[in-house]
């Protein structure tokens, strides 16, 4: 893997580029896509009946709910591909705010899964469990992606999984090169220039950590501070969809 001469050089090439089910409502407002209003990209959560969330409801998928540590949680899974994606949010996040990928992820023809989950409990058991029910529900391959600690968790859940995934996608996600070592899949990391947690020195060290992987990533979004889902909605936003949207196309198959 490149060292700190690649990943000059990669920065510079990125310079040119341009609830719970049952009707609770969630603490996040989502991002807009660049150039679209956010209430066009994601609607406000203040659906009423079943929901996830507050913004998302039956008519963008199958609900589900499942236990953990005594509580009831809910989920949703969106399109019926092949391929599926497990969607992690950031630590006091929300599902909502990743529905700018959601929807082109569903709209590319990948089943994909977003959940909600408690703040306190471990994250990679729980992403673990939502790879299990996508593949029930028919998914035969599946990626991990997530935001901040539901990305670097991602990263420790694909070290678990029975079966490995077909790639990881850390988006802003601080993860030490002890948790990448033992990854054999495909990884791809994307931070903010100025991202002040996940800076672009760390996250190049954890990929160059992760020398088992077949293919190891990192973008750069340049001039950004925004952190994690937080990056769909600057002027950086279509690039790191793009990224995201361009690797999993490439590892799917």
């Amino acid at each position: 893997m490149p060292g700190k001469r690649a990943l000059i050089a990669l920065l510079f090439l990125l310079t040119g580029c341009g609830g719970t089910v049952g009707g609770t409502v969630g603490a996040s407002s989502p991002p807009g896509v660049p150039g679209t209003p956010a209430a066009a990209a994601t609607p406000s959560a203040s659906l009423t009946g079943p929901n996830l969330q507050g913004c998302y409801g039956p008519a963008d998928g199958r609900l589900f709910t499942y236990e953990g540590g005594g509580v009831t949680y809910g989920g949703l899974i969106m399109g019926g591909g092949p391929v599926g994606v497990v969607v992690s949010y950031e630590r006091g996040g929300a599902a909502c705010t990743w529905r700018p990928l959601a929807e082109r992820l569903a709209s590319a023809g990948y089943r994909v899964l977003l959940y909600e989950r408690g703040l306190s409990a471990p994250v990679s058991p729980v992403i673990v469990k939502m790879a299990e029910r996508l593949t029930k529900d028919g998914a035969e391959r599946i990626f991990l992606v997530g935001g901040s600690i539901g990305g670097s968790e991602s990263i420790v859940a694909a070290t678990e999984l029975k079966e490995p995934p077909e790639g990881v996608v850390n988006l802003a996600g601080t993860v030490i090169p002890e948790e990448t070592e033992p990854l054999t899949v495909p990884l791809l990391q994307i931070t903010a220039e100025n991202d002040s947690g996940a800076t672009p020195v760390t996250l190049q060290a954890a990929a160059d950590a992760a020398v088992k992987s077949p293919d190891r990533s990192l973008v750069v979004a340049k001039g950004e501070f925004a952190h994690a889902s937080a990056l769909f909605g600057t002027a950086q936003g279509t690039m790191v969809l793009d990224a995201i949207m361009a690797f999993l196309a490439k590892h799917s198959g």
